[in-house]
């Protein structure tokens, strides 16, 4: 009963989200002008009847049109049957009711995509699509004949995605286009493993036109492997008709134009790097030997150098609230330099990446043969962006708040961010103030102002606090590279609180240092790759406060698919805080592990997983390790189910490191990819609870775990 009703809980959270989400976009729908023509489509369901109309709105030139004439509605039912086509329904039926200005009704219909005429002139103040889809057209067997470089289940991932638990109609959409670049790719995939003579055909194809199943033979000639046995450089300075620079190389690599082409990028590169602009290669085969098995390639390249040309003015137009100093600082290049494109490229890269253009561009004007001015030619963004936020989260349950961010501040490329969220447990301010590369490229130093009150399960959290810092992305290591200071007031009230497990109210002055590192393939559906991270904080009397403690965070997440759409994911985190001197005057007791929730320990609630005193408070633990494993098996392309299980070790405190209890959860889920992150539905079940632990809890959140 209980689990019914925290779903029960959550689920009526979860609706009145969605329901403020429509009631935000109602009002597009509503307020049409009554002289307004009107438009509509049925029969794609809701969001894809949205969705076409938008698609057709677009062909509008006029704001307020008020009639349609025959050569829209034409063009619109093109569109409608191009879209149909292209979502696997080839042979679809469109009916069009027309209502004229004079109040006549007329009924048109298109069938199997052909064009029907409309009797001109007409004007029509409403036009009702009405749209039979008629049957899906799908993949039900794909065959290869005389494949044998690559295995059959990989060739045919390029016709149909095979990476789901279940087989389902619409993730194996067939089209005759999507056909043709399914062979398309299969061919060049075959060409870039150096089969550059490959041919790629349909041999033989059953459609059924009343099931829409499709089985299609595909004919594959792959021919003799290439391979590159030697590559020669020849360089030719401008005005010289002998070579300045001969290299001879031996790749001894399968031949692709892919890369030919990055050969060729390459060694263009370097000479724009000496100061020709101009440089071009020109790539020639010089000798192609046929061997039994294989063929060998000789290629030669050409490098034209032209003049070598110099930087002269650096010039800056459209930038009309920005300062051009500030822009000034992110070119390398002055007057009189060699003319370097790449670092150019770069200048323009670091321009962008101020965040207050819309358009970033690069011109060269010719002032003589050796001279050309550089000219970024800007488009400046808004100013001001203010967002709605709406979230979700098990514990918190909804949250919605408001965030605005201004762009550009001074002139000098500044940005703040003004957030503010309310939730059914906590309210909390955050303000963030940014100067990009202030000391220098890739070091941005920021400002921040926090403010927070969260009601916690066993005490109410209060934080109010400020941080100065810096940060840069560090390329050696390919991480973000964070030194801050902080100056927090942490108040903690509750009914019991036990001196031992540190101070209710504190000032803590510190200093931190955070790194991050992320190799994973998406960060917000991560399925191959790894993460790493931590966070230090040193508080000190010293550092104007009045704590004493150092604490440590590290964690790592991996993941990693093992075939047909399971992906194992595996996460670990550590944390330590140790006060120096007696805890209870010198560590807050806001610092210290509160695990749980649906981002740690699922099998309970938000911070419901810390060590418990003596009268079976949550008081907190000094250090903590986490490890989480996944099993994750995607069923549809939206769908996918989950097991899992969670093992926490915990110690109230840091004298009886690592551990001096553990808990453990297992569980199972569903999850709905969305675009903002997966929405989660998971149960964990503890297999040895406390005495005031649940037996389990029950998780709805968005987002994904770790």
């Amino acid at each position: 009963m209980e689990v019914l009703q925290s779903l029960m809980r959550q689920v009526a959270a979860l609706s009145f989200l969605v329901l403020f989400g429509g009631l935000m976009i109602l009002p597009a729908t509503l307020g049409a002008d009554e002289d307004q023509a009107e438009l509509k489509v049925r029969g794609y369901g809701f969001w894809g009847n949205r969705d076409l109309r938008r698609t057709i709105e677009l062909l509008d030139t006029e704001e307020a049109r008020s009639h349609y004439d025959a050569n829209f509605i034409e063009d619109a039912v093109f569109i409608l049957t191009s879209r149909l086509q292209h979502d696997g329904y080839l042979k679809p039926e469109i009916t069009a009711r027309v209502t004229l200005d004079d109040g006549e009704v007329r009924t048109f219909t298109w069938e199997d995509g052909l064009t029907k005429l409309l009797p001109r002139p007409m004007n029509a103040t409403a036009v009702r699509f009405q749209i039979e889809r008629g049957v899906l057209f799908y993949y039900d067997d794909v065959r290869f004949d005389g494949l044998t470089v690559i295995p059959e289940s990989e060739a045919v991932t390029y016709f149909a995605p095979t990476d789901f638990l279940i087989r389902l109609k619409g993730t194996r959409i067939f089209t005759p286009r999507r056909l043709d670049n399914s062979i398309s790719n299969l061919r060049e995939v075959l060409v870039g493993r150096g089969y550059e003579a490959a041919r790629v055909t349909l041999e033989e194809m059953d459609r059924d036109d009343e099931t829409g199943a499709v089985s299609v033979t595909i004919r594959v000639e792959e021919g003799k492997q290439s391979i590159i046995r030697s590559s020669r450089e020849k360089v030719y300075v401008e005005g010289e008709d002998e070579p300045s620079q001969t290299v001879e190389r031996e790749p001894g690599r399968p031949y692709s134009r892919m890369w030919v082409q990055d050969s060729t990028i390459d060694l263009r590169s370097s000479f724009y790097r000496q100061g020709y602009p101009d440089a071009r290669v020109e790539v020639t085969t010089v000798d192609r030997e046929e061997a039994e098995d294989r063929v060998y390639v000789d290629l030669l390249f050409e490098v034209r150098t032209g003049n070598k040309v110099y930087v002269g003015d650096i010039v800056f137009e459209g930038a009309e609230r920005t300062r051009e100093s500030v822009l000034r600082r992110r070119v390398a290049a002055r007057s009189g330099d060699e003319l370097d494109r790449l670092e150019v490229d770069q200048a323009r890269y670091r321009l962008a990446r101020l965040g207050v253009f819309d358009r970033v561009r690069v011109e060269y004007e010719e002032i003589d043969e050796e001279t050309r001015n550089v000219v970024f030619r800007v488009t400046e963004g808004k100013e001001v962006d203010i967002s709605l936020l709406l979230g979700y989260g098990s514990y918190e349950l909804l949250r919605g708040g408001i965030e605005v961010e201004q762009y550009n501040i001074f002139g000098r490329a500044h940005r703040s961010r003004f957030m503010a969220i309310q939730s059914f447990k906590a309210s909390s301010v955050d303000y963030l103030y940014t100067m990009p590369e202030i000391f220098g490229e890739d070091i941005n130093a920021f400002g921040r102002a926090t403010a927070l009150r969260r009601e916690e399960i066993d005490f109410i959290r209060t934080e109010y606090g400020g941080t100065v810092g810096v940060q840069t992305f560090y390329s050696r290591i390919q991480s973000d590279v964070t030194l801050r200071y902080s100056y927090q007031l942490l108040e903690s009230r509750r009914f019991e609180l036990v001196e031992e497990d540190g101070i209710g109210r504190a000032q803590v002055g510190s200093f931190g240092f955070d790194l991050r590192h992320d190799e994973r393939d998406n960060p917000i559906y991560p399925r191959d790759g790894y993460s790493l991270f931590g966070i230090t904080e040193v508080a000190s009397e010293y550092f104007m406060g009045e704590a004493n403690y150092q604490r440590l965070e590290l964690g790592a997440s991996w993941h990693k698919g093992i075939g047909r759409g399971a992906y194992i994911n595996v996460g670990l985190t550590h944390g330590v805080v140790r006060p120096e001197g007696v805890v209870g005057e010198n560590l807050p007791f806001n610092k210290r592990f509160f695990p749980g929730g649906d981002s740690s320990i699922r099998g309970y609630q938000f911070g419901e997983a810390g060590s418990r005193n003596e009268a079976g408070r949550l008081a907190g633990s000094e250090t903590f390790a986490l490890l989480n494993l996944e099993f994750e098996q995607v069923v549809t392309p939206n769908w996918s189910v989950v097991l899992f299980s969670d093992s926490l070790a915990i110690a109230r405190r840091f004298e009886d490191y690592p551990s001096d209890e553990e808990l453990y959860s297992i569980g199972a889920g569903i999850r709905y990819k969305t675009f903002i992150g997966p929405i989660r539905l998971e149960y964990g079940h503890n297999l040895n609870p406390r005495e005031r632990d649940p037996s389990g809890t029950l998780h709805l959140s968005i987002g994904f775990p770790f």
